[in-house]
């Protein structure tokens, strides 16, 4: 089983445990692909044997071993799987639109995108116009909390909005330099290069003076 599919199994797993319904041949498949890497571990055994005996009854048990096995398992968890990353990830969305809003342009979106099987979990930002944000969008882990989340939010969205206003937004009042996007004494913020670098402003709390540039706002 290739890491994919492992990734795959794992998540199917993660999401028929908190349902309280664990499929025994899911949970079979993931105790067996656990125990050809590490044939030493007990509770990958021992899940895949209760797995085999297909006991209602055993369904606690298994959901313990299962998150047992799956703790150990260095997956990754989509958005699928964890609804509140997902209004983490829409939340941040609606903050960094706030920013646009301050420097007078449109607001954007998020999107799944299907055109890499595996980005399936991440999403995009989609500007006014239609550009996406470049790289790998935004992960569904960056939904595991606020700061990160804003973070990875208003760092695609400023990609898609560069893509289609061809200019940096948004821009540092002081220096005229395009602000990135980062984390800053525990808070998302506006981060200008200038002087040694400085805060521009906590991100989805722009002033008004902090203005898209230049005529090339939409096309």
């Amino acid at each position: 089983m290739d890491r994919e599919d492992f990734d795959r199994l794992c998540r199917r797993v993660y999401s028929e445990v908190r349902a309280g319904a664990p499929e025994y041949s899911d949970t079979f498949d993931l105790a067996t692909a656990v125990l050809e890497v590490k044939p030493s571990d007990r509770d990958a055994a021992e899940l895949a044997a209760l797995s085999v005996d297909g006991v209602a009854a055993n369904w606690p048990r298994m959901m313990e071993l299962a998150d047992a096995v799956l703790a150990t398992a260095c997956f990754e968890l989509g958005l699928s799987e964890e609804p509140a990353r997902m209004a983490g990830l829409d939340d941040a969305m609606r903050l960094v639109n706030r920013d646009l809003s301050a420097t007078g342009l449109p607001g954007c979106r998020l999107r799944f995108m299907d055109f890499d099987p595996g980005l399936d979990e991440n999403r995009f930002v989609e500007t006014w116009d239609g550009e996406f944000g470049t790289g790998s969008g935004v992960p569904s882990r960056a939904g595991a909390d606020p700061v990160s989340a804003l973070v990875a939010v208003a760092d695609d969205a400023q990609d898609a909005v560069a893509h289609t206003i061809w200019t940096a937004w948004p821009v540092c009042p002081a220096h005229r330099l395009g602000a990135r996007a980062r984390r800053y004494r525990e808070a998302a913020v506006w981060w200008c290069s200038g002087d040694g670098g400085h805060v521009a402003a906590a991100v989805g709390h722009l002033p008004s003076l902090i203005t898209a540039p230049g005529p090339e706002r939409g096309r």
